[in-house]
């Protein structure tokens, strides 16, 4: 509320500081000296009930509504309008189903968000006076979903540079635009952070960063600007070498050798006592260098099992961490990429369905051998707002909807290492929440409202979806 009035008054205080000159004497329309008249009450009284659209104060007798833009532009002045500690936000989430996506259903339960950040969650949570409560009894409460592969967010002709093979250093986050137009279907759809990064034209295409679909201020809704390096396997063009997937794994391995060399002849360097030029400078290999540390991991476009095993083994070489994206075969592997403790962001991809049975069985049998995996649309290859459904095509195919909603939220913010602050409704984590009308695995099922930190992103109420 202060919030509101307080900006109004600025406007206004803006125009009428143009056209007039406010003497002390003005100052005092509400009688007595202002530093020591106790002026909230009837301040709020005026802007939240007739006597905004009147001009009348509350006790004062009436004042033409041609000085109400004074009047607010007088407020904008007071003491406590520059003073006064910022108000807490409190919202309670009540009597919903609530799905933290780390522990037990919770019946009948409360989310408590404070400041944006979930303060508290459970069956028997104390919520505070001032707090705004939302009755959602018979609704079912979600943590805000994760994408872990998708595009949006920049041109699609950002997304390779189609003259090389190699670019690691190529970053996703220097070509976002704010004002996507992919953004706010995700949003909408609950989907509320992405890794949204590089395509597969090259063998690696760089960076990903790692996005939150809603927020008024575009620098923060970034989570990493480094969220993953892009590297593609298989077989890609036939006019541009490498064409063929062993040439395309001899080139993989080759990138990783020169990023060790490259390594090493900085820490000769360093060792010696930085006597001398240092070694030129190579965004590409400083990049793989970093995966190469574990300050970072290579995100991997494959779908054969043989490609997956030749991924497997440059691992074993090199000792990089790895996620699988796509995975079409990985269930045909599942015991290897487990013992290595590989993750996978697979299969299915909703309304993309014909695939074989085994495929579609593939979450709960890389979940049978221990994997950790997630979900993925590949946005604009399946849109973010079916991403649902891909959780809901893995129950159906027989994983326990526990465990797909953990693809669709904790795993992989896991993956994406971001779990720190996204993924489940736990306390400290943004309050990022998705109500739904029932069930999230029905395709009957709709989004109600869709919080992001704290704030309202979407409201079907309103939107009218």
């Amino acid at each position: 509320m202060r919030g509101h009035w307080v900006n109004e008054a600025q406007r206004d205080l803006n125009a009428v500081m143009t056209q007039s000159h406010v003497s002390k004497t003005e100052m005092s329309i509400f009688g007595g000296d202002l530093s020591d008249f106790n002026r909230r009450d009837e301040v709020i009284a005026l802007l939240s009930n007739e006597g905004y659209k009147t001009g009348r104060l509350p006790q004062r007798g009436p004042m033409p509504g041609s000085r109400l833009p004074f009047v607010l532009a007088v407020i904008a002045l007071l003491p406590f309008a520059s003073k006064a500690p910022a108000q807490a936000t409190v919202i309670a989430l009540r009597g919903a189903t609530v799905h933290t996506a780390t522990g037990a259903v919770i019946r009948n339960g409360i989310v408590l968000i404070r400041d944006g950040k979930i303060a508290d969650v459970g069956a028997n949570v104390s919520v505070p006076a001032d707090a705004r409560v939302i009755d959602l009894a018979g609704k079912e409460i979600i943590p805000g979903m994760v994408d872990n592969h998708s595009h949006i967010g920049a041109a699609p002709e950002d997304l390779n540079e189609q003259a090389v093979s190699f670019g690691p250093q190529h970053r996703m986050v220097d070509a976002l635009n704010p004002d996507d137009r992919g953004w706010k279907p995700a949003a909408d759809a609950g989907v509320t952070t992405v890794v949204t990064g590089t395509g597969s034209g090259e063998v690696s295409s760089g960076e990903a960063a790692v996005v939150k679909t809603y927020g008024p201020e575009f620098s923060k809704r970034i989570l990493k600007e480094v969220g993953g390096l892009k590297i593609a396997m298989g077989r890609k063009r036939p006019d541009r070498p490498p064409s063929t997937s062993p040439a395309v794994t001899a080139g993989l391995r080759a990138m990783f050798i020169h990023a060790r060399e490259y390594m090493d002849a900085w820490s000769r360097w360093e060792a010696g006592g930085k006597q001398g030029a240092p070694p030129a400078r190579d965004l590409g290999m400083e990049t793989v260098a970093r995966v190469l540390r574990h300050e970072d991991y290579v995100r991997a476009h494959v779908h054969s099992a043989s490609d997956i095993m030749a991924l497997l083994k440059l691992k074993d070489e090199f000792g990089f961490d790895l996620a699988l994206h796509h995975s079409t075969e990985a269930y045909k592997v599942a015991d290897e990429i487990a013992k290595r403790h590989v993750d996978v962001v697979g299969m299915p991809l909703f309304v993309r369905i014909g695939l074989k049975e085994e495929i579609m069985r593939s979450p709960v049998t890389l979940w049978k051998a221990g994997v950790l995996y997630a979900f993925h649309t590949d946005d604009p290859v399946v849109q973010s707002k079916w991403f649902r459904y891909c959780g809901a095509m893995a129950v159906r195919y027989g994983l326990p909807e526990e465990e797909a909603l953990k693809g669709l939220t904790i795993n992989a913010a896991k993956i994406a290492r971001v779990a720190d602050r996204v993924g489940s409704i736990e306390r400290g984590k943004d309050a990022d929440i998705v109500v739904l009308d029932g069930p999230w695995f029905e395709p009957k099922t709709r989004v109600d409202l869709v919080y992001v930190d704290g704030n309202v992103a979407y409201d079907r109420a309103k939107e009218g979806k």
